[in-house]
């Protein structure tokens, strides 16, 4: 499908966006620098002394003192100031974490990291840093071929620049060479410096319109060894003032690219197919079980769980001894194959620690001590009064088919067993499996009080892995219904190839997908999809509650384009061709929205009926 602006008023909008303006030659004069210290050299650790007037105040709103001088660090750093404080708090070898641009104090002079990281010179005689105040209300910092300390950068030496405006507006540009290397992390942003925010202070995407509200901190953070590479190559980032003591940012040049900002709705997780009871201390807090039982009774998809009602059957004569010992299993294969919700069970392994899984040996590890981690990524199902035993010092486990009215039950008898590294206080339990109906009862005869070492898991798990529901009182918290775990992620937008055009030609066309689409009708795949296009976004968002979408967030201006997307549920897709002219640099702004049955989705919140997807930013460009 194509994209028709309905209206007279977008198609001007889009047509008469200014062009962006990138990283140009280095221009001005080289500035004296001096080392900070005599270890170092200008060009590893080099610092404008003393400072340069600016020829103007910059209004930078929440800082300390009026700024009209700047310090410039051959590190990719510009420190502002006046003439009565000085510079206060640099750093050495760069600012590359957060503190380092937040300032370590409430005197710390503000300060932007243009590219926060340890600099030197390049890779040959032309390395500098320049500084141009030939337009009045300006101030352009460029560093000339510079590379990364120690190993240098893997595509060579590249410049950036840092222009301060007489406006409180601050362009960092970067050319396409500039990279990631090593292990260090790095830093791009601006701060109002005296220690603002906090170590916790979220980090944002600077080419997503961030904006950092009231607080006087906006920045993003790189690091190579985590593969988080260095996305601004080629760009030119703008920090403006909010109007409210804070930054925005902005792409002002970049190629054609695809951003995405903002969030989807929801990302919801029930967790219910697996349940369990966790007692830290062993058998100090497990010994309540003592004369106790919990039932797993199968439904369709899950096991209805109710507590009591078991009676504990003491094994006979010909009960069949299984000799286990630490961290030990067997299989026992019933007389008839042990029905799950999940298929009849031929064989079943016994742990020495206490659990049947629904499977033979090797299924599961043995090596599980009161785990709740080992209980939830149990590889099949698993029913448990898990701990750490060892019945090589005393005590048996054996197992026998004994006939009831309700069928025929396979008990399995963990008898006087002991915790490892411990030669008292046992504790004897049982499994009943009834072979015709495929209920589970686990009965606790005596469970000792002691003996604080190790913890115990009771419960019950499916083939993992399983979401974590979280510890439950089994006395109180039944009756319950295990089910399948509910995953909810959120409606996501994104968008390919980047919109790359010619002057006078068409631009190359461009499939929006929103994944996570709603099933309007499950299981079969049907899904009602808008995507919305606006010429700007809604800063941070607006969340539409007031509409019956709470946490759903409105993330573009204005709905000036809107076009059906197609697809089976949960994708779904649209393929655009944005029309000529365009002015180089011009972006427009995407999402998409997701319609179902009000009130139908697993959490029940959402009247409305719709979830919103994150925003896509497309800059369209020549390059």
């Amino acid at each position: 499908m194509s994209f028709h602006a309905p209206s007279v008023l977008v198609a001007s909008l889009l047509a008469s966006a200014a062009a962006a303006q990138c990283l140009g030659a280095p221009s001005g004069a080289a500035a004296t620098l001096l080392p900070t210290t005599s270890f170092y050299t200008v060009s590893d650790e080099g610092l404008t002394v003393p400072s340069v007037p600016l020829g103007f105040v910059f209004p930078m709103a929440g800082a300390p003192r009026t700024i009209d001088r700047i310090y410039v660090s051959s590190n990719g750093e510009i420190y502002l100031t006046d003439g009565n404080y000085g510079l206060l708090q640099p750093t050495d070898y760069g600012i590359t974490y957060l503190d380092e641009l937040r300032g370590f104090s409430s005197i710390a002079s503000p300060r932007i990291a243009a590219f926060g990281s340890d600099l030197d010179f390049g890779t040959n005689s032309a390395w500098q840093v320049a500084i141009d105040q030939s337009v009045p209300g300006q101030c352009r910092v460029t560093w000339v071929d510079v590379w990364l300390y120690s190993g240098g950068s893997p595509t060579g030496s590249f410049n950036i620049s840092c222009t301060l405006y007489a406006s409180g507006e601050i362009d960092v540009s970067y050319d396409s060479a500039t990279a990631l290397a090593g292990s260090t992390p790095y830093i791009v942003g601006v701060s109002i410096g005296g220690g603002v925010g906090s170590f916790a202070t979220p980090e944002s995407d600077l080419s997503g319109n961030a904006d950092s509200g009231t607080l006087g901190l906006l920045y993003q953070t790189f690091d190579p060894f985590f593969g988080n590479p260095f996305d601004l190559a080629g760009t030119t980032v703008r920090f403006s003032p909010n109007g409210i003591g804070g930054f925005t940012s902005n792409l002002i040049c970049a190629g054609a690219r695809n951003d995405p900002y903002g969030s989807g709705c929801y990302d919801y997780v029930s967790a219910s197919q697996a349940i369990y009871e966790y007692f830290p201390d062993g058998p100090s807090s497990s010994a309540g079980l003592t004369g106790n039982s919990v039932r797993f009774n199968p439904l369709v998809t899950g096991y209805l769980v109710t507590w009591g009602g078991g009676a504990w059957i003491a094994p006979t004569g010909g009960a069949n001894q299984l000799f286990l010992t630490d961290d030990s299993e067997a299989d026992i294969t019933p007389s008839l194959a042990f029905p799950t919700i999940s298929g009849a069970v031929p064989t079943v392994s016994v742990c020495s620690n206490g659990f049947v899984n629904m499977g033979p040996s090797g299924s599961n590890p043995v090596w599980a001590y009161g785990s709740v981690y080992e209980l939830l990524n149990a590889f099949v199902p698993s029913f448990r009064s898990n701990a750490d035993y060892d019945p090589g010092v005393t005590g048996s486990i054996s197992w026998e088919e004994v006939p009831t009215v309700g069928g025929t039950l396979l008990v399995v008898s963990y008898i006087d067993l002991v915790r490892y590294f411990t030669t008292q206080d046992t504790d004897r339990f049982q499994f009943q499996l009834n072979l015709n109906t495929g209920e589970v009862l686990i009965v606790w005869d005596l469970m000792t009080a002691t003996t604080p070492f190790g913890g115990t898991v009771v419960g019950y798990s499916p083939a993992g892995p399983s979401n974590d529901p979280g510890s439950i009182s089994l006395a109180t918290g039944t009756p319950a219904i295990t089910s399948p775990d509910t995953v909810l992620q959120p409606l996501a937008l994104s968008a390919s190839p980047d919109p790359v055009f010619t002057l006078g030609g068409p631009t190359v066309p461009v499939t929006y997908t929103a994944t996570n689409v709603v099933d309007v009708v499950p299981p079969f795949g049907v899904g009602i999809t808008l995507l919305m296009f606006s010429v700007a976004p809604f800063p941070g968002g607006l969340d539409m509650g007031f509409l019956g979408m709470p946490g759903c967030n409105l993330n573009i201006l204005s709905l000036d384009v809107t076009v059906p997307m197609s697809g089976t549920a949960p994708t779904a897709t649209a393929t655009l061709s944005i029309p000529q002219p365009l002015a180089p640099g011009v972006s427009f702004y995407s999402q998409a929205l997701s319609l179902f049955a009000p009130n139908s989705l697993p959490n029940g919140q959402n009247a409305f009926g719709g979830v919103l997807s994150n925003g896509v930013r497309s800059l369209c460009n020549l390059f």
